[in-house]
């Protein structure tokens, strides 16, 4: 077989979609990591792909909308920051992190502030999907949370679960055993 013009056209474009798609894959990932200024988060998860189809694939039965929308996220990152001396550094990131999303085109769909707590949800659209959330939540000047998710979020799914009240509903006996033999 020998290698045409045409050939290299189809090459060139296959190359160009999977970059493009996993450009869009990460488009939605935001790196919370600087925004600790070196404090030391009370839980700290990173749970990448692999991690994400598995908690998918074991909630398919008990959940399958819930199964679909986890199956679409390609990461999760959650920090946790309690019991903090001096969170003034954290804040001054937590604070700069808000300028850098309005400014890099995400949408803030969420924003309370009330009786000294501040929440900031934003979130990144791409077409039909919602392709990363970013949460920041300062319930008081000693405690923080910070969360990220990214994939391919499809919001009817995640409407519907919301709608259902079934978006937390986890039977994780069910989820974990495969049901019961009742």
């Amino acid at each position: 077989m020998t290698f045409s013009p045409r050939h290299f056209f189809f090459s060139l474009i296959l190359a160009f979609g999977l970059i493009t798609g996993a450009a869009q894959a990460q488009e939605g990932k935001f790196d919370l990591e600087p925004l600790a200024s070196g404090l030391e988060p009370k839980v700290n998860i990173n749970f990448g792909p692999a991690m994400m189809a598995g908690f998918a694939a074991s909630m398919a039965k008990a959940n399958p909308d819930l199964s679909a929308v986890l199956g679409g996220i390609e990461g999760l990152r959650l920090m946790v920051f309690e019991d903090m001396n001096d969170a003034r550094g954290l804040t001054a990131s937590v604070e700069g992190a808000v300028d850098a999303l309005v400014d890099s085109g995400w949408n803030r769909a969420i924003q309370v502030r009330e009786d000294g707590e501040k929440v900031d949800l934003f979130m990144l659209e791409s077409g039909a999907f919602v392709t990363g959330m970013v949460l920041m939540v300062r319930e008081s000047s000693d405690t923080a949370v910070l969360a990220n998710i990214h994939g391919e979020m499809d919001p009817v799914l995640v409407g519907r679960l919301i709608a259902s009240g079934e978006a937390f509903n986890l039977d994780f006996e069910e989820m974990f055993e495969g049901g019961s033999n009742d």
